[in-house]
């Protein structure tokens, strides 16, 4: 209940959502008031609220901490809820006490049960006490029917503890086992600390047990996955679902296939920061001439041009792991190849990142590729897989560098296998498709990423011979324009000259 002070502000206007009663008798006779007026109304033991009835439950869900602390001031968090701090699904919070009882509101159960009272080191929250992450998870494999509701589910717990190992490593896991088996001594809890002895074990590898969940089986058999990255890849899977038509190529023009392939290496590299001017570029990769104060930048160019630009390469789409590995890195590798700091053709053995952006662990590669693929063979083929395995690549980040430049050469190989128009992301397109790209990977939003690509394949099927004729196109429509200095031209430019 707030102080008196408050209650004069209240009085002129808006109520908080939960009350608790007075403390004195000036508080007790403003809430006499309140309920008489009809402002607020009685939901359980000592308890009020002042929003609708049918907002009461989610009201009382979401002030649960505030509403056990307030009320039961030596209360101590357990089970369950010391893991997750909110109600399970059943609106339950667990709290150990000296008896079993209960206490009902509405939405919101609070079951006190019996047990050991807090160790040294069971932390405060807020102003009451919870169980340590030892303690919890030794509470959560308790067993039994009484046990059922106030446990979190075996698979949950699996997860928990994988992430732990992923995040922590040995050490950070083994400190929490040998922490758990001490409390597991102390409070006679012998079952218990089997059961989190056996899993810590599985998962180490060092023991044979069984494991219930997918991340904790892949653990165990040395494969581990991003479960954050696959939750986006299921996601963007779900979306592509949808019918996601592609745009065919009809264009035969003897030149076109080159001439495209120039733009999307010139524009593939532009995007990731090695800019050269368009003549420049003509030279690298038409002249076969080598600046020879930037020769690492050129060849990305003209690696990048040597895969595109071969049909044959451009075909090949993986069906199992181990081929979609191999394309990925034997593309990365001629496309890098004169970066040995680029680690070419070889996966990343450090962790990176990109600002707030931290991509898969090295060690969790392999295991989301696998986990990718599986959804990526589910998806029609054409511009669903070819959006889906852009993603996959991106988001993975296998590579020290070339990622954004792998995941697009492994988009355009599928659309090429179908024989549809190839995508180019132009330097003024590019916030639009790095936005679109973030909305995925940061707010698990698939929309935006989806729109632009099918957009960003129609504006790229174009006409790409003769090449004079090209280069005036793709300048009028603005390809080469900063993003803050111009938009993208889509449709038909009736003024352009294409006789070259």
């Amino acid at each position: 209940m707030p102080s008196t002070s408050d209650q004069n502000t209240l009085a002129d206007g808006a109520l908080p959502p939960v009350l608790f009663p007075g403390a004195n008798s000036t508080e007790r006779r403003r809430l006499a008031e309140l309920k008489a007026a009809g402002r607020i109304r009685p939901v359980g033991p000592r308890l009020y609220v002042s929003v609708p009835e049918s907002d009461t439950a989610e009201t009382l869900k979401k002030t649960w901490s505030t509403i056990v602390a307030r009320l039961f001031p030596d209360a101590f968090i357990t089970h369950r809820t010391a893991l997750e701090f909110r109600p399970s699904p059943a609106g339950e919070i667990f709290i150990n006490a000296s008896s079993n009882r209960e206490v009902n509101y509405p939405g919101l159960v609070l079951k006190f049960i019996r047990g050991p009272g807090p160790l040294d080191d069971d932390p405060k929250f807020l102003t009451i006490r919870s169980s340590s992450l030892p303690r919890a998870f030794l509470e959560n494999l308790s067993t039994g029917r009484a046990s059922e509701s106030r446990v979190l589910p075996i698979e949950e717990l699996e997860a928990r503890l994988e992430k732990i190992l992923h995040v922590g490593g040995e050490a950070e896991i083994n400190s929490l086992r040998d922490r758990a088996r001490e409390i597991a001594d102390e409070l006679g809890w012998k079952a218990e600390i089997k059961r989190l002895d056996a899993l810590v074990g599985t998962l180490l590898g060092t023991r044979s047990g069984k494991v219930s969940s997918a991340i904790a089986q892949a653990r165990a058999a040395g494969e581990p996955f991003d479960a954050s990255c696959l939750e986006r890849l299921q996601i963007l899977f779900a979306d592509l679902r949808n019918p996601t038509p592609g745009v065919l190529d009809s264009f035969t023009a003897p030149d076109h296939v080159k001439n495209k392939a120039f733009f999307e290496s010139y524009f593939s590299n532009y995007i990731e920061g090695t800019t050269f001017e368009v003549s420049e570029a003509e030279e690298i990769i038409f002249d076969k001439k080598i600046p020879a104060n930037r020769p690492k930048d050129a060849h990305d160019i003209a690696g990048t041009f040597a895969i595109v630009s071969d049909q044959g390469e451009m075909r090949r789409t993986p069906h199992e792991l181990d081929e979609l590995i191999h394309l990925m890195c034997s593309r990365h590798e001629t496309m890098m190849a004169k970066r040995p700091e680029a680690e070419p053709g070889r996966f990343k053995t450090e962790p990176n990142r990109a600002g707030d952006t931290r991509f898969v662990h090295p060690d969790y590669v392999r295991g989301t590729l696998r986990k990718g693929l599986e959804l990526y063979l589910g998806l029609d083929v054409g511009l669903p897989r070819a959006i889906f395995i852009a993603f996959l690549v991106s988001e993975v980040h296998p590579f020290v560098d070339g990622n954004g430049r792998t995941s697009r050469m492994m988009m355009n190989a599928e659309l090429v296998s179908r024989g549809l128009s190839t995508i180019i992301i132009p330097t003024v397109f590019r916030d639009d498709y790095l936005q679109a790209l973030r909305a995925l990977s940061r707010r698990n939003r698939p929309g935006p990423f989806v729109e632009a690509m099918i957009r960003a394949q129609k504006f790229s099927n174009l006409e790409f011979s003769p090449y004079p004729s090209i280069l005036k196109d793709v300048t009028r429509r603005n390809w080469f324009r900063e993003p803050d200095e111009a938009r993208i031209v889509e449709g038909t430019l009736a003024a352009v000259d294409r006789t070259g």
